[in-house]
């Protein structure tokens, strides 16, 4: 099997292009005489971007047949086990903060309180410390007490065969699915999933291997019902869902806002693909172009650069912020957030905006109808910047308009992680 460190960390989901910048590094000697011919002309952009693709999907890690798939399924056949240890195949992360990552070492924190042996397999970065994972647990998590870090290296170990074997076991990530079909010393097998991870890719080779995994015979763990139906509708990927729940210790709104200009915020990440960060930019134009000085728009989510869009000394762009807590203490200070998901996962913004006093514009998309309820606990847009902007403007004319929305959102977020995780935990150990 190639070794797995060289098929790219690509959790950051920022598609085909991106997985080229990404995975040049570790192309290795495969193409090494391809790439010596070619590079002799000047190669295009979309020439790189269909060679470093070939280098990543052509990883031994993705040759599955209908044997490995029946093999997985077998293994975990039999009586309803005792759940003692638990296996997590989870990415190489950039950020504790981001939510997916939150949400997932909730569980595990909750399967640590039952009394579980967590594993964390730490599976595409070899040289990843062990340490910088337990003090972020400690710091978000205290309650993961029961626990083992494995910095999995194919170079070094034996293969996924070689992993101490467990009751249970999961992946969180498409490719980490790859593992969890050849890891056979478990007795039940769960997809921990949070999008549609093949739209984080054009249609294409690798948004094909990422279709894939759903056909496994993993039972899901999916966060939100809407992304459990499109699933199941789609792939008939059986499993339960649940609704991410808002930390009220974190998000909450502000006794009195002493805004002289209606602040609005947008989430911008140009590098996810999902949340249209160009359809943003231009509502962001369209807005200035309207209100001028009457607004004041701050955008944070990722870094990037607001000179090459003519918006500098315009918006107050911040960035990545650090912690979450910045992020909270920011969304207190704002009247309007607006948010593009075109996955069908809901954005964890439209709940996070609304226990934070804040009135939402989201664009409009079939898999967002559980929560998102057109003129009554937000507003819906098209994708088209020009109707985003006209709904964000309906909520800067109209500030009674937006108290309504909130008050209405704000009655729908008592839902709690506990409640949530719960109701899995109850599912899980009966099945």
């Amino acid at each position: 099997m190639n070794k797995l460190k060289k098929a790219v960390h690509i959790y950051r989901n920022q598609g085909l292009k991106s997985l080229a910048a990404k995975t040049g590094r570790y192309a290795g000697k495969r193409l090494h005489g391809a790439k010596r011919r070619i590079l002799k002309r000047r190669e295009t952009v979309d020439e790189k971007a269909l060679r470093e693709e070939y280098s990543f999907v052509s990883n031994s890690i993705f040759q599955v047949t209908s044997e490995d798939i029946t093999a997985s399924q077998k293994a975990c056949v039999g009586p309803t086990p005792t759940i003692k240890t638990a296996t997590w195949f989870i990415p190489y992360y950039a950020h504790f903060g981001f939510n997916g990552i939150q949400t997932m070492f909730r569980f595990i924190q909750k399967l640590s309180e039952e009394g579980v042996l967590n594993r964390i397999v730490i599976y595409d970065n070899p040289a990843f410390q062990p340490s910088q994972l337990e003090a972020e647990m400690q710091r978000d998590f205290p309650g993961i007490t029961n626990y083992e870090i494995v910095v999995f290296d194919e170079d070094k170990e034996a293969g996924i065969a070689a992993l101490p074997p467990s009751d249970i076991a999961f992946c969180t990530f498409w490719v980490s699915a790859y593992l969890l079909l050849r890891f056979n010393q478990t007795k039940r097998k769960y997809y921990f999933i949070q999008d549609y991870e093949p739209d984080f890719y054009p249609a294409g080779a690798t948004s094909a291997l990422a279709q894939s995994t759903y056909r496994f015979g993993f039972r899901g763990v999916v966060n939100t019902p809407g992304l459990l139906a499109a699933l199941n509708q789609r792939h008939g990927l059986e499993g339960i869902s649940f609704i991410p729940a808002v930390n009220h210790a974190l998000y909450y709104p502000a006794p009195k806002k002493h805004n002289k200009r209606t602040r609005i915020f947008m989430y911008a990440r140009p590098y996810n693909p999902r949340n249209a960060f160009n359809l943003g930019i231009q509502t962001v134009q369209l807005l200035l172009e309207r209100y001028g000085k009457k607004i004041e728009i701050i955008t944070a989510g990722a870094d990037w650069d607001e000179h090459m869009y003519g918006l500098h000394g315009k918006i107050t762009n911040l960035g990545l912020l650090k912690s979450l807590e910045e992020v909270a203490a920011l969304y207190r200070t704002c009247d309007i957030g607006f948010s593009y998901m075109l996955t069908p996962h809901t954005s964890y913004q439209m709940q996070e905006y609304s226990a934070s006093g804040m009135a939402t514009v989201m664009n409009k998309n079939e898999d967002h109808g559980w929560l998102n309820k057109d003129g009554v606990n937000c507003l819906l847009a098209e994708p088209s910047p020009a109707d985003m902007a006209e709904k964000i403007g309906r909520l800067v004319d109209d500030p009674h308009l937006r108290k309504r929305l909130v008050a209405a959102a704000q009655k729908e977020l008592g839902y709690t992680w506990e409640q949530q995780f719960d109701a899995l935990w109850n599912n899980i150990r009966a099945l």
